[in-house]
């Protein structure tokens, strides 16, 4: 139920703000709009206040608004000229109001990012240990070994994950050279960028190697009720001493509900104690039950508080940064570097991730909206028919030649652009449907 409310709430929302761009933008040019709908027909509920028809549809996965004299997917042709029709405006209100749907969905991303990010401050990893993922063969073929630290990526020093990972991703397509610590030695491990071709190429394969150092702790769990907190740093577990929050783990795992003894470090002085992981039941893909243990605390993240014109600049820079992932994995996909499964994701894919992200709190589900919203914004400008950038593109052609296309032509150029859509969105679920079922 989470999920399935989560899904209608972060795509009404999306489409709504679209919409209430085009719409806002459409009555300050004087264009009439004849119908605002969330959701997509039949109709349940309709009520008309002024010109407008405002009604609430049955699907709640979608929304549009209806302008006078406007030739969109509806094809509907009742163009007569009048002063308040779509059709009848300058070149340059009509791409106000094309684009304001676009611009609705960046100003939403960037003011939800502007918010966390003064709310919740920065989130550092501050670490640059590195984690070795035995399945990953990108990691092997780089060199990586668990316990590394990586020092710099490509020249320039790192001393936390989030630098590491940022600059990797900035030139991933270019090749990427680690400086690593190894046991006293100083290496260059190289990720080739003919590696990006791999299956999950443009994962590593590493993760942080956190030390045993606790972070969030749930009260309702078992080291609540010892009295753990934050920044507390775990020495030792059932009589082993732990190094890292993997060892941690391991142990904790492996022991539900039994009593383990714990020692561990608060402001320097050394406490110890019993503790016994909470069983935990879970279910494999195979249908095969098993437990594990779980005592209640996140892995140690540090917090750097940010000030309004830092939220500012990041809620402004950070959905293009999205946009330049998507253009990266578009052009991937669309050169044959990487495949439409490891690239694309539809309606299920974003529904899976919506109630994913709905479970992991607000901040998670409203950093998601930011990011799709983002998208969105970037799909929807492109010059493809039916889409506002298919628009924005038929009236650059108008503002060139100085005469409007036809009516028949505008027809035309919708229903290619309606079969090019419907082929991509019977496609995108075909990937959907392939990397969640197999």
């Amino acid at each position: 139920m989470l999920t399935l409310i989560s899904v209608i709430f972060v795509f009404s929302l999306l489409v709504v703000i679209h919409e209430l761009g085009h719409f806002i933008a459409a009555r300050l040019m004087g264009v009439r709009v004849e119908k605002f709908s969330i959701g997509m027909p039949p109709t349940i509920y309709s009520k008309k206040i002024g010109d407008t028809e405002w009604c609430i549809s049955a699907i709640p996965l979608g929304g549009f608004v209806k302008m006078s004299g406007f030739v969109d997917e509806s094809l509907d042709t009742n163009i007569t000229g009048a002063d308040y029709e779509y059709s009848s405006k300058p070149v340059w209100k009509r791409m106000i109001i094309i684009s304001a749907g676009v611009i609705m969905n960046l100003i939403l991303a960037m003011v939800i990012y502007a918010v966390l990010s003064f709310s919740q401050g920065k989130t550092i990893t501050p670490t640059t240990i590195v984690n070795v993922d035995s399945n990953s063969a990108i990691a092997s073929r780089v060199g990586f070994k668990t316990g590394d630290k990586i020092v710099a990526v490509n020249g320039q020093a790192v001393d936390n994950w989030n630098d590491m990972i940022g600059i990797f991703y900035g030139s991933i397509d270019q090749g990427v050279t680690f400086t690593v610590e190894r046991e006293g030695q100083t290496l260059q491990l190289r990720y080739a960028k003919e590696l990006l071709s791999e299956k999950k190429g443009e994962q590593l394969g590493i993760s942080p190697l956190f030390p045993a150092k606790v972070g969030d702790v749930r009260q309702d769990m078992p080291a609540g009720a010892l009295g753990l907190q934050t920044g507390d740093i775990i020495t030792e577990l059932n009589g082993q001493p732990v190094q890292n929050w993997q060892e941690m783990t391991e142990v904790i795992r492996e022991n539900p509900g039994k009593p383990l003894s714990i020692k561990w470090l608060h402001n320097g002085v050394e406490k110890s104690g019993t503790i016994t992981p909470a069983v935990q039941n879970t279910v494999s893909s195979e249908g095969v039950e098993s437990s594990y243990g779980m005592i209640g605390i996140g892995v140690y993240l540090e917090k750097e508080p940010v000030s309004f014109a830092e939220a500012i600049s990041y809620g402004i820079k950070q959905p293009f940064v999205i946009i330049d992932f998507n253009i990266k994995g578009l052009w991937w996909w669309m050169s044959g570097v990487k495949t439409a499964d490891e690239t694309i994701g539809g309606p299920l894919m974003i529904a899976k991730m919506a109630g994913e992200a709905a479970e992991a709190g607000w901040v998670t589900l409203f950093s998601l909206i930011a990011a799709l919203s983002s998208v969105l914004a970037f799909f929807n400008i492109l010059p493809v028919p039916v889409l506002d950038g298919g628009h924005l593109f038929i009236l650059m052609i108008e503002a060139v030649t100085r005469k409007p296309l036809s009516v028949k032509a505008r027809i035309r150029i919708q229903q290619v652009g309606m079969a090019l859509l419907l082929f991509f969105i019977v496609f995108v679920l075909y990937v959907d449907v392939n990397r969640l079922l197999f």
